[in-house]
């Protein structure tokens, strides 16, 4: 089996705590700063609690859809 293409080291107090071997869109995601959140016990309660698309308000800690306007490609 290869390898994905992209290692990541993940540092913390500068310290190498691991090192991730993953593909360009995981990559870019990492390296974009992006807040990271346990979110799940919100799942396990549904499933549906938490999906990719949704927004995130950190003053509520709720996650909701965006609404789609009138004539917007889905």
């Amino acid at each position: 089996m290869e390898t994905p293409p992209i290692k990541l080291a993940f540092i913390i107090d500068n310290e190498v705590a691991d090192i991730l071997h993953t593909d360009e869109r995981l990559s870019a995601i990492f390296l974009s700063n992006p807040v990271v959140l346990d979110v799940t016990d919100k799942i396990n309660f549904n499933p549906n609690a938490v999906l990719p698309g949704m927004i995130y308000n950190p003053e509520t800690d709720e996650y909701v859809m965006p609404e789609i306007t009138e004539g917007e490609n889905v």
